[in-house]
């Protein structure tokens, strides 16, 4: 099966009320299934929204309870499933995760996010690995919405080959002109489609909004050269605003390997020149925050 037809959910969770947002993610993951979605896409922190200052009330076990709810979600409906959520860690730390389903309910695989900013650092902690599953359509990594900013890690998923990267997010809305501009950049970086699934709503902690703008992207080389519709010129095929809603799209992954296959980069890399020690004076050490 090369096709795949993609659902990026995007929606409000509440501070607080977990059962009330399960129920609300369980309303759009039936309306992308009723729309003939294959793959479908919740967002990070999907059941608590981003209440890291009560990590270590709100986070879950995976698996666990929830993580069992959202197999039978899959299950009962033969799809592929991504969520992001708050895990509690058997090693007593809190990470921001992302999980995956498969169509018989399986907990498929985790992706620990890898990069957490300075603020979360303080409740949350990174994850070390970019794992990639190999399922019906193709090859997919995960990543959650702050890891967009660094081309790094789109590019250790290109070099572990995926075909599609499906990225739970929740980033503040003061930050949504730049992840705009980032999410094409990775999706062109890594030569794969991006499914980018983003919450919606108030931090009242925090007293931001977040961001909104779920989208599917790809290299807008290839949607050129297989002749791909999309929103009035742009390089998204799904593209959301603001409010709650599920965008839809079918893509046909073996049409994207054959124009990765003819267009790729990959034979001119150079990786013995990038990352060496620097001996260069004033250069800043990686992880120096000024």
């Amino acid at each position: 099966m090369s096709a795949v037809t993609i659902a990026v959910v995007q929606m409000e969770s509440k501070l607080g009320r977990h059962t009330a947002n399960m129920r609300r993610a369980e309303r759009y993951v039936a309306e992308a299934v009723g729309r003939g979605a294959t793959l479908v896409c919740l967002p990070e922190a999907f059941l608590t929204s981003g209440n890291i200052l009560e990590v270590a009330d709100v986070a879950v076990p995976i698996p666990g309870p929830e993580t069992d709810r959202l197999g039978e979600l899959a299950r009962d409906a033969n799809i592929h499933l991504v969520a992001g959520l708050l895990e509690r860690g058997d090693d007593g730390a809190y990470y921001s995760t992302s999980v995956l389903f498969g169509p018989d309910g399986t907990l498929v695989g985790r992706y620990r996010r890898v990069h957490c900013h300075e603020l979360e650092s303080r409740y949350l902690s990174s994850g070390s690995d970019y794992p990639v599953f190999d399922v019906e359509f193709g090859r997919v990594g995960l990543l959650q919405g702050y890891d967009i900013n660094f081309p790094e890690a789109a590019r250790e998923y290109y070099r572990r080959g995926v075909d599609m990267l499906v990225c739970s997010a929740l980033v503040p809305e003061m930050f949504g002109y730049v992840a705009n501009l980032r999410l094409l950049a990775r999706a062109v970086d890594t030569e794969c489609v991006i499914a980018f699934a983003s919450g919606i709503g108030t931090n009242l902690y925090a007293g931001f909004g977040y961001m909104g703008c779920s989208q599917v992207v790809a290299d807008p080389l290839f949607l050129e050269a297989e002749q791909f519709d999309f929103v009035d010129g742009d390089e998204r095929m799904v593209f959301l605003e603001s409010g709650e809603g599920v965008g839809v799209v079918e893509v046909d992954m073996e049409r994207m390997r054959r124009y990765r296959k003819s267009a790729t980069l990959r034979a001119d890399l150079q990786p013995a020149t990038y990352w060496r020690s620097l001996e260069v004076a004033g250069a800043p050490d990686a992880g120096e925050r000024k």
